[in-house]
């Protein structure tokens, strides 16, 4: 099979021929239809945040399963299928409190591998990693089972790809973390994919004023067509004054900051008002620092969030979100700028100008794939 693989840091990633093994236990091969290149790859690529190379990247996709493994009840060869990034173990004490997405077993999916240790790529005999048990910038992925999450198969996987990252972590960081109720007021800095999934979970769940914030107008016009009410350029606009202004009041009741930048973190914070709380979705580089205003956030009762992955429940949230897809309302098509996986490389410097929502790869059909034998741990 070919597939992007990741060899060095900021480098180009290498279109390739890669073997693949068949799925062990509890595991699922995904012939790969769409891959959206997310600014998580990014990271990767610059290792901002570093896994073990060489590796596919590649965490938000859907496509149709090929083959699975001895054990798996939850799929069936055919079956199409959106992809979890985040894969969790079921039985620690945050899975049982139903908290999923921060599990406490999964560490072997941060070091690029599958859940025994081993991988499922190859090259020439030596290994080539997983990403985040996901690997979607391939032709085929093979995946944990439970990562597979089974879809209407007369709806567009190219759309629904988007779901495994912007998506659920849009939408989820509105209905989980926040939890937004009707007439609430809403401000989004960062207005890319997974900005204007906020955006559009907000407008689902009734928010009042729904203000998106981004230096790029194509961007803010696109939020404006998802449900904001308002748009702020912070190029040309002072955004603290004038979302107060816009609200006639201290600040909005959630803030939601989807880039992982200090300075737009801080800005997040500026923007909540009394009894408010500001959601930091974005991944900040590890060494980030953020100063802020400790006796206002006390005396205020200003709340600071963490949200990873949308604080989702995949079986639970994906069918929820499928559902709001299906009937309209969530709307995922006008986001979305399609290239090939050969063009994977342009895609991320289009990412780095901020002129695209969301880059997605349409993989085309490769009968050939190669595997390695079954049992070999590469």
């Amino acid at each position: 099979m070919r597939a992007a693989v990741l060899y060095e840091h900021n480098s180009p990633l290498v279109i390739e021929e890669v073997e693949v093994d068949p799925p062990k236990s509890g595991e699922v091969l995904v012939r790969m239809a769409a891959s959206g290149v997310c600014h998580s790859d990014l990271h990767m690529l610059r290792g901002v945040h570093p896994s073990p190379l060489p590796a596919i990247l590649g965490h938000e996709g859907a496509g149709v399963v090929e083959e699975i493994g001895p054990g798996v009840a939850n799929v069936q060869p055919g079956d199409h299928v959106v992809l979890s990034w985040l894969p969790y173990c079921g039985h620690c004490r945050m899975c049982a409190r139903g908290r999923p997405n921060i599990c406490e077993d999964v560490a072997w999916s941060e070091v690029g591998t599958m859940a025994d240790g081993t991988v499922r790529f190859h090259k020439g005999g030596k290994r080539v990693h997983h990403y985040i048990a996901t690997s979607s910038f391939a032709e085929l992925s093979v995946v944990p089972a439970q990562s597979a999450i089974p879809v209407d198969p007369s709806l567009p996987l190219i759309e629904l790809s988007l779901m495994g990252c912007a998506a659920a972590t849009g939408v989820g960081a509105v209905f989980n973390t926040a939890r937004v109720r009707p007439g609430d007021t809403v401000a989004v800095v960062g207005c890319g994919g997974v900005g204007l999934n906020c955006v559009q979970g907000a407008a689902i769940a009734n928010a009042g004023a729904i203000i998106a914030v981004d230096t790029e107008p194509r961007k803010l016009e696109l939020a404006r067509s998802l449900g904001a009410t308002h748009a702020v350029n912070p190029s040309n606009t002072p955004v603290t004054e004038a979302v107060r202004g816009l609200l006639g009041a201290d600040g909005v009741d959630h803030s939601f900051e989807a880039i992982g930048n200090p300075a737009t973190i801080e800005l997040a914070i500026r923007l909540v008002g009394r009894g408010g709380q500001a959601i930091l979705i974005g991944m900040a580089p590890p060494e980030a620092r953020v100063p802020f205003d400790a006796l206002n956030v006390t005396f205020q009762e200003i709340d600071i969030r963490g949200c990873w992955y949308g604080s989702v429940r995949p079986p639970v949230d994906f069918p929820l979100l499928v559902d709001l897809y299906r009937g309209g309302k969530l709307r995922l098509d006008s986001m979305i700028n399609t290239c090939t996986l050969d063009e994977v490389n342009d895609a991320f410097r289009t990412m780095e100008s901020g002129k695209v929502a969301r880059s997605m790869i349409v993989h085309g059909s490769n009968d050939g794939a190669t595997r390695g034998s079954p049992g070999e741990d590469r």
